[in-house]
């Protein structure tokens, strides 16, 4: 079994007082690949899931549900909780594919121990499995909310996609593939729970959009530590999106200020099918010369800080406090 606190390493962050209900979450993600499937297929499916991660997903979702009520029994949110890591591990496999990824949380990636075909069905596999747990749902809300984020998901790989190598890319456009790819996933943990724990109108809303904004401040901070940080850290080789040509929010920036021949150097690489070392640390050069680290770390700190406004008029409690602690991670993990 994976280490819980390695797994969640932003327990730190939060009151001990949901080390219970973290552990149980935990139990059911990490029991939740039916073992009837063909021992290959279970292999590769409960693979990534093993290997840990944040799971900062359903630690929200189950957070939400706490601040605006503290009676809901917690099998009420486990299934829509389990399903939501689930739908974020299948997305995972199925973008390693795309990247021809090797490496992913400190250890390889499920295309590259088993290959893309298997990889592909056991992503199908956990995707699936995740919208069974959301059909015990009586509350329609629940299951149109994870439907609509799975669909801005998809939008978003799409419109990344297209944009590969796309020097001449906005910030706008940067802002609505990361909106989709990943604060949809963030808004839809947090508004399910908030469904769960009865909240009205207003305060469904307010922790939805709490959710949102954590989600892309805390992807505009993931895009920066891919220039940052170590490959230790991150857990995955550094420099991935220059490799792959994703012009993020950071390299927007440094095409923008960088001198005429930093610029061609980086719309070069970008569109380059063999980059090398060299490339990436040339690359990551230009981009902390442009002070486009600190732009992008900045940015991202203005959507944190508004996600805290957001749950500004709910009431105080430990599961508050710890909503607005883990805002203060998705920026400090950048530190």
């Amino acid at each position: 079994m994976v280490d819980f606190v390695k797994t969640l390493n932003i327990l730190d962050t939060i009151d001990k007082n949901f080390r219970v209900e973290l552990e149980i979450i935990e139990r059911e993600i990490l029991s939740s690949i039916p073992n009837s499937s063909p021992s290959l297929l279970h292999h590769a499916s409960e693979h990534l899931i093993n290997n840990g991660g944040k799971r900062i997903r359903p630690t929200l979702l189950m957070l939400s549900q706490k601040t605006l009520s503290s009676k809901v029994d917690l099998n009420q949110i486990l299934p829509v909780a389990v399903a939501i890591e689930l739908i974020h591990t299948s997305t995972i496999i199925h973008d390693d594919i795309i990247d021809c990824s090797s490496l992913r949380r400190g250890g390889q990636t499920v295309n590259a121990r088993w290959g893309d075909d298997v990889a592909l069905i056991a992503g199908d596999l956990i995707f699936s499995k995740a919208f069974g747990l959301i059909s015990s749902y009586e509350d329609k809300r629940i299951s149109d909310s994870i439907y609509d984020a799975c669909k801005k998901l998809a939008d978003g790989q799409i419109l990344e996609t297209i944009h590969t190598g796309d020097t001449n890319m906005t910030e706008e456009v940067y802002l609505e593939i990361i909106e989709r790819k990943t604060a949809s996933l963030f808004e839809a943990s947090t508004r399910c729970g908030a469904i769960l724990g009865g909240g009205n109108k207003k305060e469904v809303e307010s922790l939805s959009r709490y959710g949102f904004l954590i989600g892309t401040g805390f992807q505009m901070t993931d895009d920066a530590l891919d220039i940052s940080a170590g490959e230790f850290q991150l857990g995955k080789p550094v420099g991935v999106d220059v490799t792959l040509g994703k012009p993020t929010f950071l390299i927007l920036h440094a095409l923008r200020k960088a001198s005429v021949k930093d610029k061609k150097f980086l719309e070069r690489v970008l569109n380059k099918v063999d980059v090398t070392l060299d490339d990436i640390n040339i690359a990551r050069n230009i981009i902390k010369r442009t002070n486009s680290l600190e732009y992008a770390f900045n940015r991202s700190e203005s959507f944190i800080t508004q996600a805290k406004v957001e749950i500004k008029h709910c009431k105080e409690s430990k599961a508050k406090e710890a909503l607005l602690r883990i805002a203060d991670y998705a920026i400090n993990r950048g530190s």
